[in-house]
């Protein structure tokens, strides 16, 4: 039993590489192998891999070899996923009697976003990619939390619009501040 929950949890060169062709092969057969997977360890480590790979060839390319904006973009990379996952939790926890564990949803958006980080980055990719994230999530949210196609695709919709609307609020509050320190 201790071998086979190293072996979950680890995540190296050669498991990224298999997690990463898994998901693009068959996200719904990979969505269903982990389903029972307990934590987020290892889809944390499979998004941050996909972070760094994403940041450094970004900084290389686009931003000069800019500490700040890689720093910046890793930030992004991994932030992102987990509040889409908590807007997404806190729709399931209350639209549904089911109780789905926030790990499950983090991780279904973790190897979402981290399968996709690794192509978005070439300009004129990362909004054609963004519908197919939401397709991975979905297909994720059916295999994983046991919802229904219809209420993962209204659920991902919702998400999507709470996401635009956080930010669309916090926007003033960003321009504020950051016109104090600059």
């Amino acid at each position: 039993m201790e071998a086979s929950c190293t072996q979950a949890e680890k995540m190296g060169i050669r498991e990224y590489m298999d997690t990463l062709f898994a998901i693009m092969r068959s996200p719904a057969k990979y969505f269903e192998s982990v389903a029972d997977e307990n934590g987020s360890r290892r889809a944390l480590f499979f998004l941050m891999i996909s972070g760094i790979f994403y940041c450094s060839v970004s900084m290389t390319y686009f931003f000069e070899n800019s500490l700040t904006m890689g720093v910046i973009m890793m930030i992004n990379a991994v932030f992102m996923p987990a509040l889409g996952a908590a807007f997404s939790f806190c729709m399931i926890s209350m639209s549904t009697r089911s109780r789905v564990p926030y790990s499950k949803v983090f991780n279904v958006y973790a190897y979402a976003g981290g399968a996709l980080m690794v192509i978005s980055w070439i300009p004129g990719l990362a909004m054609i990619l963004e519908p197919v994230r939401a397709v991975l999530v979905g297909i994720g949210l059916v295999k994983v939390c046991g919802l229904r196609k219809m209420q993962a695709a209204f659920l991902v919709i919702i998400t999507a619009v709470l996401l635009l609307i956080f930010f669309w609020t916090a926007a003033p509050l960003v321009l504020e501040v950051r016109s104090m320190f600059g």
